[in-house]
């Protein structure tokens, strides 16, 4: 095994929840197959511990390949960094077009709704012009 780097990140320990994750990094080179993955240049593990509230912790291990030569400390935070933008957006559907209550559930129509809804979210963003603290329900 190569060098590794680690990282723990007890993340903050708000709203009930305390999340702890230990990365781990490995160069590429004699592990990953050139032939599939010709810019591979990283392989990352990350571990997290998660706890809410009184109930048990839940394990999770997820690993991640890259083309970029992060030390564990950037892959945490870039992993984290990702699912805050994913869960971001989800909330932000959710409360500005009532998203998780659609009742639309036919063939592709759920993808093509959320698709459109997502498009408005941005046009209304663009709106450069408009700096008025409207509520985006409002601005839909």
């Amino acid at each position: 095994m190569s060098a590794c780097g680690r990282r723990f990140d007890s993340g903050a320990d708000t709203h009930g929840r305390f999340v702890g994750q230990i990365a781990l990094i490995l160069p590429a080179k004699g592990i990953v197959d050139v032939a599939d993955w010709p810019t591979c240049r990283m392989i990352g593990l990350i571990d997290s511990l998660r706890q809410v509230g009184g109930k048990e912790s839940s394990f999770e291990r997820r690993y991640y390949i890259s083309s970029w030569e992060l030390t564990a400390k950037e892959l945490a935070a870039s992993v984290r960094n990702h699912w805050g933008v994913n869960s971001r957006l989800h909330w932000v559907l959710d409360v500005s077009s009532d998203e998780d209550a659609s009742a639309v559930r036919k063939d592709n129509a759920p993808q093509n709704l959320s698709l459109l809804k997502k498009i408005v979210l941005n046009l209304i963003g663009l709106d450069a012009a408009d700096k008025a603290k409207t509520n985006l329900r409002l601005k839909r």
